[in-house]
């Protein structure tokens, strides 16, 4: 027993009336204290008719054992000194001897949560006991053993005598505590009220009355809910009701509109009614809305721990990266089971090396403890955890703070950028294009962010249906349990839009689009979180399609999805030089002349209408599907073709590089937003040698390996341009043997592969628009404009262009 609790009786109760301290109904002897406390002498209080004998002689002195009894505990508590333990203690080794088998009788006084006992005490079948409550709910017992086992004694008696000193111990302690705990609440700084069983006040002190708001001579006497009408049927009513039902503490907090108060009352039951302690929170609650605003506007999940590591509170942003409601969260240990955290190796982490365990242990702050998670969905998260002890003045933590940051999408990209690594290595040392995507797909498969990898052919400028997608020969799987190949039906409508928009496709388990919902439904089938088609693109061209799923629930972010096409990118630019050699390094080449009158051409249309002859030199990409055409002009003044072109659709811009009078012509750069014969050709992977326009008459001649397929090819021409013919086709074998060509070959190698596309443009746009002759035909500031950049990027690429292409120069020079 804490004596510090019971300390503060004043003098004035320790005088109380002795009789009244011991008062108990059913003791008929409560009167026999004089008015000094002593005891009258022993005949007086034997009952008149009683015979004289042995047996008055034994009621007698159980009657004076008794008396003695009550003497010595009126003694020792009425007025309850500070040294009570002590007291209490005491009054439990003397009381055997007023028992009448003394010798084998032990004793127990519980108030509260201590406990008074003999050193022989323990529990036996022959016990008297009586227990009660004082009105602010502590508990008083007392409990006396006979502890002769012998068999020849039996059960024993207890005499009524006996059983009425227990009771009235009993009740003279519960009394005194009683004054006690109502004297110490009345210096107590919350607010006390004090119910009678009828829910009656019959004690409020002036801190009550003041958060109450009334006087306690008003609320003496009246009926809780008389009072206080409109609390009568509110949660304050429940929770006093229930209190007294099932004799449990409890609490709630009300608030005060007219006063802008918050008041927290704590509810204490007894048999005899309950007293509720009142305290003012609104400061407290004031500071507690400000801490929630900060807890709930912080990016940051926090997450608060009491000393033990059990979870007191989170924010909802905690919530959220841990996939749990605060209601689940509260009360639940940093070590359940149920937290599922591992390290980068994907191995659970020990409970020695979690961050919240070394905290307690060390008392140090830990900062940047990354870890994995799996969310109770199954899905995964990576958390960066900083985790600080908050220390009471002796240095014991009291509370320890966890601060969550997500670092899923930082993490993934470094994971995905590790995985990505050594598929560059691959493309790097790319000889054959059937083994190249063999390569990548078994190393995508074998990572942990890819169960499934597959490249599907695809011939540039053809349908889907004609381009060999059908998820066979370079499927890959990590798992033995995903089929090969797999059925490619639920992917014909992404893999469609992936070629006509040159744009990575997804589906994930979270995805509403109704659009892929067939592919989502097979992809879930599979099981399988979520799934993508990659277009494999370069210059605009679509030469294959990569096909992944994975089984991670937050997979295709934009990170990731930005790392795909980039890689898409990289592998389309090593199909097309994969496919240029194998042109430049064919035995034999097949050349094909077509000729157009599609008046669909532009240049078709105006060299029939101007009666001259066009050369189409090159064609460079622009910005917005533009394509910037540098043409020579023989036989039609320049300003009449920059008149047809004012009236045609799809010309957007139109300038001269360089005029003749005599004959009439020169050189112009025009601006088209269609596709032109040449172009379609170029798509075909045919090597565009010639492309000349006259009197509205086009031959187109082009190169392609032997084996190409040139109906396809043709077909192609002709779905653009129907008024097409191929009519001649020539074949003949390279010679590869002399040094130009071997020079050629390394150049249009460092043109293709080393150069970026915009260094590309910009050199083939110098080149046709006269920017390297003297003097200039073009400024880079109009080359610039025809290409939509400023001056100064233009420049920038063309230097670094230029050095590239002459190093390599260089280089074949000397060998």
């Amino acid at each position: 027993m804490n004596d510090q609790n019971r300390q503060g009786r004043d003098e004035e109760g320790g005088k109380s009336n002795r009789a009244d301290s011991v008062e108990a109904g059913s003791v008929p002897w409560r009167d026999t204290f004089d008015a000094d406390g002593r005891i009258p002498e022993a005949a007086d209080s034997t009952d008149g008719n009683e015979e004289f004998g042995e047996a008055a002689e034994r009621k007698l002195r159980a009657r004076t054992n008794a008396l003695d009894a009550l003497e010595r505990a009126n003694e020792l508590f009425v007025g309850l000194p500070n040294a009570i333990d002590d007291r209490v203690r005491t009054y439990v080794a003397e009381l055997p001897q007023w028992f009448r088998r003394s010798r084998t009788v032990e004793a127990e006084i519980r108030i509260g949560d201590d406990v008074f006992e003999t050193d022989d005490f323990h529990p036996a079948a022959s016990t008297l006991r009586a227990e009660t409550r004082t009105r602010v709910g502590t508990s008083v017992s007392l409990t006396v053993v006979c502890t002769d086992q012998q068999s020849s004694t039996g059960q024993r008696t207890w005499l009524p005598t006996e059983r009425e000193l227990v009771e009235a111990v009993v009740s003279l302690i519960k009394s005194e505590i009683d004054r006690w705990e109502i004297d110490s609440l009345k210096r107590v700084s919350d607010g006390v009220a004090v119910l009678d069983s009828d829910l009656t006040y019959t004690y409020v002190n002036r801190q009550a009355e003041r958060l109450l708001g009334q006087d306690s001579e008003e609320l003496h006497g009246e009926y809780v809910w008389d009072a206080f009408p409109e609390a009568a049927d509110t949660v304050a009513a429940e929770k006093i009701t229930t209190a007294l039902e099932t004799q449990s503490p409890t609490s709630f907090e009300r608030y005060s509109a007219t006063k802008e108060q918050w008041v927290e009352a704590r509810v204490h039951p007894s048999d005899d009614g309950v007293i509720i302690v009142f305290t003012d929170i609104t400061d407290s609650k004031v500071a507690q809305r400000e801490l929630d605003h900060v807890l709930e506007t912080t990016p940051v999940g926090i997450v608060l721990l009491n000393a033990e590591g059990d979870i007191t509170r989170a924010n909802s942003r905690a919530e959220e990266l841990l996939g749990l409601s605060r209601r689940k969260m509260g009360g639940k240990e940093y070590d359940h089971p149920d937290w599922d955290i591992w390290d980068e190796a994907g191995t659970p982490i020990p409970h020695e090396d979690h961050p919240v365990t070394r905290v307690r242990r060390t008392g140090e702050t830990i900062q940047g403890f990354t870890h994995g998670i799996t969310l109770p969905d199954g899905s995964e998260r990576w958390l960066s955890s900083n985790v600080a002890p908050v220390k009471s003045v002796d240095g014991s933590i009291e509370q320890i703070i966890v601060a969550l940051e997500d670092i899923t999408g930082l993490k993934r990209l470094e994971q995905l950028v590790e995985t990505f690594q050594p598929v560059d290595e691959i493309l790097n040392s790319a000889a054959a294009a059937a083994e190249t995507k063999q390569a990548i797909c078994e190393l995508l498969a074998e990572t942990r962010e890819y169960q499934y990898a597959r490249i599907d052919e695809h011939t540039p400028g053809t349908a889907l249906a004609e381009s060999g997608v059908d998820g066979g020969s370079n499927a890959v799987a990590a798992a033995e349990s995903v089929p090969l190949p797999m059925e490619i039906q639920p992917e014909t409508a992404p893999a469609a839009a992936a070629v006509e928009t040159g744009e990575i496709q997804v589906v994930t388990r979270h995805q509403s689009d109704s659009q892929f919902e067939r592919w989502r439904a097979d992809t879930l089938d599979r099981g399988f979180q979520a799934g993508a088609v990659v277009p494999l693109e370069h210059r605009g061209r679509v030469y294959g399609l990569l096909v992944l799923y994975t089984d991670r629930g937050e997979a295709f972010d934009s990170r990731e999805r930005t790392l795909l096409t980039t890689l898409g990118d990289r592998v389309g630019q090593v199909l097309h030089s994969l496919t240029t050699e194998r042109i430049l390094h064919a035995d034999e080449v097949a050349e094909l002349t077509f000729e157009s009158t599609d008046s669909a051409s532009f240049f078709v249309s105006a060299s029939e209408r101007l009666g001259c002859t066009i050369e189409i030199i090159d064609t460079v990409p622009a910005a917005d599907e533009i394509r910037v055409h540098y043409a020579s002009v023989q036989g039609a003044p320049l300003d009449a073709l920059s008149d047809i072109a004012a009236q045609t659709d799809g010309v957007v811009q139109f300038r001269q590089i360089s005029h003749t009078e005599d004959p009439p012509g020169g050189e112009v750069e025009i601006g088209l937003c269609r596709q032109s014969l040449a172009q379609t050709l170029v798509t075909g992977e045919a090597a565009v040698t010639s492309d000349t326009v006259s009197d509205g008459r086009a031959e187109v001649v082009c190169e392609v390996p032997l084996g190409t397929d040139i109906g396809s090819l043709v077909t192609r021409v002709q779905e653009t341009f129907p008024e097409t013919t191929l009519v001649s086709k020539r074949v003949y074998t390279p010679d590869e043997k002399s040094a130009t060509h071997s020079i050629r070959r390394a150049l249009k190698e460092t043109f293709d592969n080393e150069l970026t596309e915009r260094q590309r443009q910009v050199l083939r746009a110098a080149m046709h628009g006269g920017y390297f002759q003297s003097p200039r035909r073009s400024t880079a500031t109009e080359i610039a404009d025809a290409l939509s950049l400023t001056q100064s990027t233009f420049s920038y690429h063309l230097r670094n262009a230029q050095q590239t292409l002459l190093q390599r120069l260089f280089d074949q020079l000397q060998q």
